[in-house]
């Protein structure tokens, strides 16, 4: 196994940087900061991908992200190798996560080897080194961090090297096996862990046997619940045999009542009998649409409405037409009926005069008396003193007389011109005062014009209502008619009729529905069928033992009824638990061969663990005396110490003064890198056999030179079959090579 090339494309400091080894021993010389370690680092992640081993899932280790590149994105890299005469280009793409390997001479794509895993990044190391990373990292590279008994890397180098101890198989692997088996063991588990299948089966088998142990339970009580159900059954039986004699015995005393109650629903069923016939001749009132009543209702109204309009505007005209024409006519014979009216205040005023002139002829003749009395007085003649009032009276009757023949005779002529007034104006004028009252606001022409306009005018807006009443008379008849011809049934009914009938209709109904629930109550309360039955009541007795009072019988049913329903609901629910029983113990008995079976594979594993532990034992006393042998017989060349050193089967080293071994502690700094060095080129014979690659780095700062140059010579010897690649800072590596002739390739890194 030889790495022929790096191609570090961008990595850490390094890009588009190419390093070309020899086939043998390779010096690569730098610097601190230089990228030794850089370069370490490289071959390491291009063959195992910077992953943690042995987890489920992909973690990264701190160098992942530790040589990212400083000023590149891309971070990928690719390793030349030579393995079994076939060169093989190890190309990986860091920041894709992915990686190819490519055989160099086809250039055909051989990821796909013998084992590959797309999800293992570390497959590449895997396949050719034959071990994962931490042990790569401990035997392959190596820069002298001690080992520890009790480090994972420790373990699992002892478990490769046991397997290689078997014939070279590198499928088995005592380790692994018994961790399968102890896992096999543990996923068992023990009749404690419960959540194991061993303890949970064996809590299976408890949680069923008391399952079990409560079925029994339950099926006794189930047997005897139906043992009590058989009773309650019984004596639910002989309280209905008990109810049904008191209830045949209360109907013995309720016949008269019933009796009763058949004729007054005979009664009644006449009485109903005779609303439904009196309701049969107003049926017809059904068949009237009320929504046609209502609108007939409502343009019957409108003609009533209209006809007092019509009759109130009709009187108003009429009497606007008497004005209209009587006015007409006074203003065509206006200066006639003028001197008329001139002629009656002519008259009127004489009239009023004789009143004027019959009081002056009193008050003369008042006078003329009071003298003539006052002088007979004066005369002394007494006897004739009442003389003088006579003939006032005398004189007052003559005066009245005469005023009221002229009062006559002007009267006279004033009906004269009144009748000669009526016959101008067609008028009934009764007094020359109406005449007089009448034309009192026609002295003025122009206004008696006017007046006569207005008249007119509100005569024709009277007019036009009118109009208007009877084209709305026209609209409602027509509208009735129209009802009417839809509405048979409304021709010979009026509205008012139709309200009462459908009243009394609705009554009616009313008092049938009340006949029909009088009825029904009967028939609830009253059980007529007896009158029908056939019975001997006489016969009907109760026996000592029976209950008396129907109200305790009654909630004796009902508590049977109550008692057996819940025993019965109990009864079913017990009834499905017992059918359980025989699955139960089906299931039991299943858990219990499956637990012999656990437990007999338990034994078994137990038997192949003791076979395997015994194996390891054996082989632990083949390859450690050999490694001892590799290792004394290196530091012998090295130091000329040969028996001084022992590794035990952990890898640590003892030393060993001929009476008790020490512990590695008291090595001196150089003494432990020279025993670390040889125990990793040992450990790696024994899993690579004589084709290994080695990486050192800086492993002999603290080495003499006369031991350095020792080990040196070593080294180029190993390098004639494997390849040596060796990181130095020192100039004394480059210059003991050259003292020992030996050939080697110096890589210089600036």
């Amino acid at each position: 196994m030889k790495i022929i090339r790096l191609d570090l494309i961008s990595f850490g400091r390094f890009n588009n940087y190419t390093i070309e080894f020899g086939d043998k021993f390779n010096l690569i010389y730098g610097l601190n900061e230089s990228g030794k370690t850089t370069i370490s680092k490289f071959i390491e992640g291009v063959f195992y991908g910077f992953v943690k081993p042995y987890l489920k899932r992909t973690v990264y280790t701190e160098d992942y992200e530790k040589y990212r590149p400083w000023n590149n994105e891309n971070y990928e890299g690719s390793i030349l190798v030579e393995k079994d005469d076939k060169r093989y280009v190890i190309y990986r793409n860091f920041k894709e996560k992915y990686f190819n390997i490519f055989n160099e001479t086809t250039g055909n794509n051989e990821t796909d080897l013998d084992g590959f895993n797309r999800d293992n990044l570390s497959f590449p190391g895997e396949y050719f080194f034959k071990m994962p990373s931490d042990i790569f990292t401990s035997t392959v590279f190596s820069n002298l961090k001690e080992l520890d008994s009790e480090n994972k890397n420790v373990n699992s180098i002892v478990d490769m090297l046991l397997n290689s101890s078997d014939s070279n198989n590198d499928s088995v692997s005592f380790k692994k096996a018994l961790d399968n088996l102890e896992k096999m063991k543990s996923s068992i588990g023990t009749k404690q862990s419960k959540s194991k299948p061993l303890g949970s089966l064996y809590q299976k088998k408890f949680d069923l046997e008391d399952e079990i142990k409560n079925i029994n339970n339950d099926k006794k009580e189930y047997e005897d619940s139906l043992n009590k159900l058989n009773e309650y059954k019984f004596k639910h039986e002989r309280l209905l045999l008990n109810k049904e004699k008191l209830v045949s015995l209360h109907k013995k005393n309720d016949i008269e009542k019933i009796e009763d109650a058949k004729n007054y629903k005979m009664q009644i069923l006449k009485e109903k009998a005779s609303l439904l016939d009196t309701i049969s001749k107003i049926k017809y009132i059904n068949d009237i649409n009320e929504d046609d009543v209502n609108s007939l209702e409502h343009e019957n109204k409108i003609l009533n409405e209209n006809r007092i309009k019509f009759n109130e505007l009709s009187k108003k005209k009429k009497l606007l037409n008497k004005d209209y024409y009587q006015l007409k006519a006074k203003l065509s014979n206006y200066e006639t009926i003028s001197k008329y009216i001139e002629e009656i205040n002519n008259l009127n005023g004489k009239l009023n005069g004789i009143a004027k002139l019959n009081i002056k002829l009193i008050v003369i003749g008042l006078i003329f008396t009071i003298i003539a009395s006052a002088m007979i007085y004066m005369m002394g003649k007494t006897k004739e003193f009442v003389i003088a009032p006579i003939l006032f009276v005398l004189y007052y009757i003559v005066v009245i007389f005469l005023s009221k023949l002229r009062k006559l005779s002007f009267t006279r002529q004033l009906n004269k011109i009144v009748q000669k007034i009526n016959q101008i104006t067609n008028m009934r004028y009764k007094s020359h005062n109406e005449v007089i009252n009448d034309f009192r606001y026609d002295s003025n022409m122009d206004k008696s014009i006017d007046y006569l306009n207005t008249l007119e005018e509100q005569i024709k807006g009277i007019d036009l209502r009118l109009d208007s009443i009877i084209n709305e008379d026209e609209n409602s008849k027509s509208k009735i008619n129209s009802i009417l011809s839809s509405s048979k049934n409304l021709k010979n009914i009026d509205v008012e009729d139709y309200r009462r009938k459908r009243i009394e209709y609705d009554q009616l109904i009313h008092r049938i529905s009340d006949k029909d629930d009088q009825l029904q109550k009967i028939s609830s309360e009253y059980d007529f069928s007896i009158l029908l039955d056939n019975v001997d009541w006489d016969s009907i007795k109760l026996d000592d033992n029976d209950i008396k009072d129907i109200n305790v019988l009654n909630k004796e049913i009902d508590e049977s009824i109550e008692e057996n329903a819940k025993l019965y609901e109990r009864t079913k629910i017990l009834e499905k638990s017992v059918n359980l029983l025989l699955e139960k113990e089906e299931k039991l008995s299943d858990i219990n061969e499956n637990i012999q079976k656990y437990e007999n594979e338990i034994i078994s594993i137990e038997l192949a663990m003791d076979l395997i532990n015994k194996s390891i034992n054996k082989l632990h006393k083949n390859f450690i005396p050999r490694i001892n042998k590799k290792v004394s017989e290196m530091m012998a060349y090295s130091t000329k110490d040969k028996d001084r050193f022992r590794v035990d089967e952990n890898l640590d080293v003892s030393i060993y003064d001929g009476v008790k071994f020490y512990e590695q502690k008291h090595l001196s700094s150089g003494t432990f890198d020279l025993l670390s060095v040889f125990i990793r080129i040992s450990v790696l014979e024994e899993l690579m056999g004589l084709d290994y690659l080695m990486i050192l780095d800086d492993c002999f700062v603290q080495l003499d030179d006369v031991r350095y140059k020792k080990c040196l010579d070593l080294l180029f010897k190993i390098s004639n079959n494997n390849q040596i690649i060796l990181f130095s800072c020192q100039n004394r590596d480059e210059q003991l090579l050259n003292e020992l002739d030996i050939i080697f390739k110096k890589i210089e890194l600036k």
